[in-house]
């Protein structure tokens, strides 16, 4: 089934990204079993409640990684120093981005829990898990730009030993915090700054080994070329719009979520984990179309283009059948590996049908960002986001909450609208790319 030259360069990128971003839901996935099998879900159902308010976070600037990956794609791979200034241009845009957040840190924090509309006991545990996180902003940042320019540069083994070994770390500082020294929210929340912030030990080393990158005159360039810096803030500025909207819908969802009890958040909190598992794993072919398709792109080679969007349609499916059999035949067992609290246990057995819908509808979508990242069509997929964002209010609306079933309805067709739009463009991106009319 992958026979060709071009599907065998995708699996060359994305099979490390498939082990190392697997290994970032699973510590999620820890977290819950650590907090699950505590003696009362508030703190899964607080971790769930903090964990989203920092995902809309980081998550709304997550496009970091994907734009610095497709930047660096984009130019000739011997041209050292010009990559480094595009890396040194984005570093300077994410530094300003954290000193905002940090210094708006409790406003953000007490304002976030507020529009949750969360009290009581699971509002001060997720207080207290934001309020440890968020220092972990400036190096998750860092950590982003550096594993976007080893994707672009197709140093990808590197890149997975180094989120593998975080996620490790994280993991196993989990376990000691919660049960060796007996700490709860708290315990979890240190666990992952400190994980987090050993991106700078890689840092370091990578730049003591790369000195293009301590050279101080591409440094100051990186400053005077205003031009440069314009258009990186122009991207990102979009993709910002794009990934706050995302992570929009995904708040309102667990906020939502929240209106019905602990035992509903508990429990989509768990469904939206397994999500996560399969975006992740999707995400390692994403990544690969986009250093593939910003290649074709630089080289303006449409055939090479071509090839990669065949490619990755056919990964997708792939990875989307894997996904529902091994649920579909293991969900009970999964489930009951992350809680034993029965009420929660039933409440997602009674929705995974809904997760599945949303996976299945929004494959598309998946498979599409990487292309239209790697080709930098940032205003497109800015413009199809917002237009995906209000078919999820609209759906709200219309729909009405009278159950926590009705928000898995309009989850459903918020990816569906998605999938549909991306698809509905890619004709027209290709053309905007090539000038070509036909599309092989």
């Amino acid at each position: 089934m992958f026979t060709t030259a071009t599907d065998r360069q995708i699996l060359k990128i994305a099979l490390p990204l498939i082990f190392s971003n697997l290994s970032v839901p699973l510590v999620g996935f820890v977290d819950n079993a650590v907090l699950g099998h505590l003696n009362s879900p508030v703190y899964l159902a607080s971790a769930g409640l903090g964990a989203i308010i920092m995902s809309y976070v980081l998550f709304s600037f997550g496009f970091i990684k994907s734009t610095t990956t497709g930047f660096i794609s984009q130019i000739d791979h011997l041209d050292r120093l010009k990559s480094v200034r595009s890396i040194y241009q984005v570093f300077i845009i994410t530094t300003l981005i954290s000193i905002a957040l940090l210094l708006s840190k409790d406003f953000l924090i007490i304002t976030s829990l507020n529009i949750m509309g969360e009290a009581g006991v699971i509002n001060s545990n997720a207080s207290i898990y934001l309020d440890i996180r968020f220092w972990s902003i400036p190096a998750v940042f860092i950590r982003d730009i550096f594993i976007g320019y080893l994707i672009g540069i197709k140093k990808v083994s590197y890149a997975m030993r180094i989120i593998i070994s975080i996620n490790l770390l994280n993991i196993v500082l989990d376990y000691l915090f919660v049960f060796v020294f007996s700490m709860t929210i708290e315990g979890v929340a240190y666990a992952s700054l400190i994980a987090e912030s050993s991106i700078y030990v890689y840092v370091a080393s990578f730049l003591i080994k790369n000195n293009e990158f301590l050279n101080k005159s591409v440094f100051i360039e990186s400053f005077e070329k205003l031009s440069h810096l314009k258009n990186k803030l122009i991207v990102n500025g979009n993709m910002f719009i794009r990934s706050i909207i995302l992570m929009t819908c995904f708040a309102s969802f667990m906020s939502l979520s929240a209106n019905y009890g602990e035992v509903v958040l508990a429990a989509n909190t768990i469904l939206l984990n397994f999500f996560f598992i399969f975006s992740y794993g999707i995400d390692a072919f994403a990544h690969a179309s986009e250093v593939l398709i910003g290649n074709s792109v630089g080289e303006k080679n449409s055939s090479k283009y071509d090839q990669v969007v065949k490619s990755s349609f056919k990964f997708v499916y792939s990875i989307l059948t894997l996904f529902l059999v091994i649920f579909l035949f293991f969900s009970t067992n999964i489930i009951n590996l992350i809680t034993d609290h029965s009420d929660v246990i039933t409440v997602v057995k009674e929705n995974i049908i809904f997760l599945f819908l949303v996976v299945i509808f929004g494959s598309i979508a998946f498979c599409i960002d990487g292309i239209l990242i790697g080709a930098l069509q940032h205003i497109q997929m800015r413009n199809i986001m917002i237009l995906s964002g209000l078919s999820y209010a609209l759906s709200i609306l219309l729909i009405g909450q009278e159950t926590y079933i009705t928000i898995w309805y309009a989850f459903i067709i918020f990816f569906s609208t998605r999938s549909i739009l991306l698809f509905l463009s890619l004709r027209g991106v290709r053309k905007s790319i090539f000038g070509l009319k036909n599309y092989v």
